[in-house]
């Protein structure tokens, strides 16, 4: 079923899904910096490294909590098919990914990279999935 609003509106379920993930960013961009600085420029023990490193990843979980909110949230069927197939194509894409860089690091061939860089890929590859949609979808 195509959706009856008009293009460049939002559902209820988007604002409320837009607002929460702008609050998180907030607050990844507030607690980072000093928590990468002090583990930098101070001698920070092994129970204190941990409980910062959990912190620094609590934004980046509260965003994922929020896609799983939004999906719950969202009544226009059509924009909650277009966003499983979005996340089912970044899914993929990263998971892919993943395996592939894996592989490559277990022969020897690329260097090993930070897990927390999974997220990031797959941000950016939610923000590419539509051009893997066919034309009039």
């Amino acid at each position: 079923m195509q959706s009856s609003r008009t293009v460049g509106a939002m559902t209820p379920a988007q604002r409320a899904h837009t607002r929460r993930i702008i609050w998180l960013l907030v607050a990844y961009a507030i607690l980072l910096p000093p928590l990468v600085w002090l583990r930098a420029h101070r001698d920070v023990g092994t129970l204190a490294a941990v409980a910062m490193a959990i912190i620094a990843s609590l934004p980046v979980l509260g965003i994922f909590a929020s896609w799983g909110r939004y999906l719950s949230d969202e009544k226009d069927e059509y924009q909650h098919m277009v966003v499983m197939r979005r996340n089912a194509i970044a899914t993929n894409a990263t998971m892919g990914a993943c395996a592939v860089w894996g592989f490559l690091q277990a022969f020897g061939v690329m260097p090993l990279i930070e897990a927390y860089w999974i997220p990031v890929v797959w941000v950016v590859a939610q923000g590419c999935a539509p051009l893997f949609f066919r034309k009039g979808e």
